[in-house]
């Protein structure tokens, strides 16, 4: 009987030499699962933001784009106006519907003739 306690006692340690490691392992898993949890739980409403601030910057930037043609385009008008003449007597002419001595102007209308 005496060898077959050692041979249970030999068992029964090696059972629970195995089953630390494993314990370990079980144990460091739900660890790092649990930081990946939190962490997510954490960054996952800043990555929005991010996210939607990107989109907004974006939106943001073609605005400030299509300002700057309009500015361009503006400033050019007004120096055309302070410098060429024919320009202005151009814009006067079409804007303001001002004319020449002896002059007839006929607008012609884009509209759809009637079927």
């Amino acid at each position: 009987m005496t060898g077959s306690h050692v041979a249970h006692t030999n068992s029964s340690r090696r059972s629970q030499s195995e089953f630390l490691p494993t314990a370990m392992r079980v144990v460091l898993g739900l660890i790092g699962a649990c930081a990946l949890l939190i962490a997510g739980f954490t960054f996952y409403p800043q990555w929005v933001r991010l996210s939607e601030m990107k989109k907004d910057l974006a939106v943001q930037t073609a605005h400030l784009e299509e300002l700057k043609k309009s500015t361009a385009d503006h400033e050019q008008e007004a120096h055309l106006l302070q410098t060429d003449k024919e320009y202005l007597e151009m814009i006067a002419r079409d804007r303001l519907d001002l004319m020449k001595n002896g002059e007839t102007i006929f607008r012609l209308s884009s509209a759809k003739p009637r079927s």
